[in-house]
């Protein structure tokens, strides 16, 4: 089960035995004396309180349910304890009609206010798809490089169990986890011979300044740690900050095992890609060192077949050439 679909249980557990708490206080609370019959209609004003829960959590159909089951209990309880006060009667009718309107109305908002969060969410996330397709255009890499490594990831990602927060975040943490490479002039980018160790200083600082890229828009900056760790080793070798081990986060310790996978089985303009053994036998001998040796066990506990569909859903349009420079 899900973190997500063990919160949705959670949820309706608690509307629930809130439902019924309340309906046996009322039912059990006599109408008289005149005291325990004040006590009796302060409590009636809890009913409001479920279907106003049930619209924010589940949105108009949760508030339609729950907001009928209190009219059930509720027109029960008026049945049979039928107020001989018209003035009581009048109330009580009122109080079951404003159980609908107090349902029903926060139930549409908050369904209209999901609606409109998911389409920010997608012109969101297209936009970074149009300028993660940019990015790997500049490179000359493949086109579809940054969402292939972003399914395998959140592949992954699952079956580690990560909460539904992470997950989003190593969603948008693959996508961008080359964008400081905007700042790496094409001089160096493009170079096809060997880099400078000034050169490679230069491009070993694009995660930083990814880093500080994405810390400056407010829905990036949770997932900016796994753009400024992906470069990172488990044995402390890697950079800008040679973390170790468990201090490298977990997005980015997933990130560097896909990132590496895809490397190695994609077409590049000057290579050939090697095969799904070839490249688990490379991921495997790096375990320990390059890699988390529990990320990389999940990963190859993955089937072929899983890897092989995302392959094929991102595949590139763009075959191998022979690079001249290299015969």
């Amino acid at each position: 089960m899900s973190f997500k679909q063990g919160g949705r249980k959670m949820k309706i557990l608690i509307l629930i035995s809130l439902v019924v708490c309340i309906g046996i206080f009322h039912f059990l609370i006599p109408t008289e004396p005149h005291t325990t019959h004040k006590i009796h209609i302060i409590l009636r004003k809890f009913y409001y309180l479920p279907p106003v829960m049930a619209g924010a959590w589940f949105g108009l159909r949760g508030a339609f349910y729950v907001t009928l089951a209190i009219s059930i209990l509720f027109t029960l309880h008026v049945f049979l304890d039928w107020p001989g006060n018209y003035m009581e009667q009048a109330n009580q009718i009122g109080e079951l009609v404003s159980f609908w309107v107090v349902g029903l109305i926060p139930g549409y908002l908050f369904d209209r206010q999901r609606s409109l969060m998911q389409a920010i969410a997608k012109a969101n996330e297209e936009t970074l798809l149009g300028l993660i397709s940019a990015l790997d255009l500049r490179e000359s890499n493949t086109r579809m490089h940054s969402q292939r490594v972003r399914d395998y990831a959140l592949l992954l990602a699952d079956r580690l169990g990560v909460g539904e927060k992470e997950r989003r975040n190593i969603s948008i943490g693959a996508l961008l986890h080359d964008v400081g490479k905007i700042a790496v002039p094409d001089r160096i980018l493009l170079k096809p011979e060997g880099l400078s160790e000034t050169e490679w200083q230069a491009m070993r600082d694009h995660p930083a300044a990814g880093w500080r890229i994405m810390t400056r828009i407010g829905f990036l900056r949770e997932a900016a740690e796994i753009v400024y760790s992906h470069h990172e080793h488990f044995d402390g070798t890697g950079y800008p900050r040679g973390l170790k081990g468990y201090e490298i986060p977990l997005g980015a310790r997933i990130f560097m095992v896909v990132d590496v996978y895809d490397a190695l089985t994609s077409s590049r303009p000057y290579r050939r890609p090697i095969s799904y053994d070839e490249a688990t036998m490379v991921i495997r001998g790096k375990s320990g060192n390059h890699f988390d040796p529990a990320v990389v066990e999940v990963f190859l506990a993955i089937d072929k077949a899983e890897l092989k569909a995302i392959e094929e859903r991102y595949r590139d349009s763009n075959d191998f050439v022979e690079n001249p420079a290299m015969t």
